[in-house]
């Protein structure tokens, strides 16, 4: 199942006062298991969703690096998304970092960290059969 965006201050919050972290040297993973009945505007999310959000600090990058640093993040979890466990809330930070790091950098350390958390699952992510699936 495709993940769904953490839209709302208040589920960052949640997130980060309720999840277990991993850091790196570029980013920092915060994973939150949902409990079962957990709502949101009084609708149950439902269990086997995964919602994920991403952030970069302000304070060395404008709003350029920033949107750069999100688009690197979510392209580095797009490649490992179908092997998230579902039923988690993930929320991905870039550290303050003077120059940008490469794609390759970024995707080798959330595969690390996620799989730290014991969010990843065993099996080979397999791009081609997800781009064969999409059109």
């Amino acid at each position: 199942m495709k993940a769904q965006p953490l839209r709302f201050n208040y589920e960052f919050s949640r997130v980060y006062k309720r999840a277990s972290f991993a850091t790196g040297r570029l980013l920092t993973v915060h994973v939150f298991r949902r409990p079962k009945g957990l709502k949101h505007n009084n609708t149950r999310i439902p269990e086997d969703l995964i919602r994920v959000g991403f952030c970069a600090s302000k304070k060395h990058m404008g709003a350029v690096g920033r949107n750069r640093a999100r688009r690197l993040m979510r392209e580095a979890y797009r490649h490992l998304e179908p092997r998230i466990r579902e039923g988690n809330d993930i929320v991905i930070t870039m550290k303050n970092v003077d120059e940008l790091p490469s794609f390759a950098e970024v995707a080798k350390e959330t595969e690390a960290l996620l799989s730290g958390l014991k969010v990843l699952e065993n099996g080979a992510c397999d791009d081609a059969k997800s781009d064969d699936q999409r059109g």
